[in-house]
């Protein structure tokens, strides 16, 4: 879970802000609050996602799991942030994302080198960095006692 006490700058509590959004579920309203409209999305072995309107647009079509087959059946998401530092107008983070389904089965486990760029206080860029092999991988097991409902709650 992303704890936003740990930035130690304004960019790193916005660039934490981005990754939180995607555990809340609210991030269509964070990358409206926190982007520049020209904000760039890049993630390994996917199309670049250049623009807000990209962006919405690959939401409306299910997000990332129109070409990710695995995440089809994804429901939440959380990360795990490793290591976080700036630089400047530079935001570097070493993360594993989490994408969970109805069952509390971890789906794609990623391990990223992320990049987010900020020019004038807002994020026009994040550039993720990781081995594709994760779209492949086998699903965790089921966690024991897990509720989506619950999940939601917190």
């Amino acid at each position: 879970m992303v704890n936003l006490d740990i930035a130690e700058t304004d960019n790193e509590r916005r660039a934490l802000e981005l990754f939180k959004a995607m555990e809340d579920g609210d991030l269509p309203d964070k990358i409206r609050a926190l982007c520049t409209d020209d904000f760039v999305w890049a993630n390994s072995g996917l199309k670049t996602l250049a623009g807000q309107q990209a962006i919405f647009d690959q939401m409306a079509v299910g997000g990332f799991s129109s070409q990710i087959p695995i995440l089809k059946t994804m429901t939440h998401f959380s990360a795990d942030i490793l290591y976080l530092a700036s630089r400047g107008e530079i935001v570097f983070s070493e993360r594993i994302d989490h994408h969970w389904d109805a069952d509390g089965r971890d789906l794609m486990t990623p391990h990223i080198a992320g990049v987010m760029e900020f020019r004038n206080g807002k994020i026009c860029a994040l550039r993720d960095f990781y081995d594709t092999a994760c779209y492949e991988q086998e699903p965790t097991q089921s966690q024991p006692g897990f509720s989506l409902a619950e999940w939601t709650a917190r």
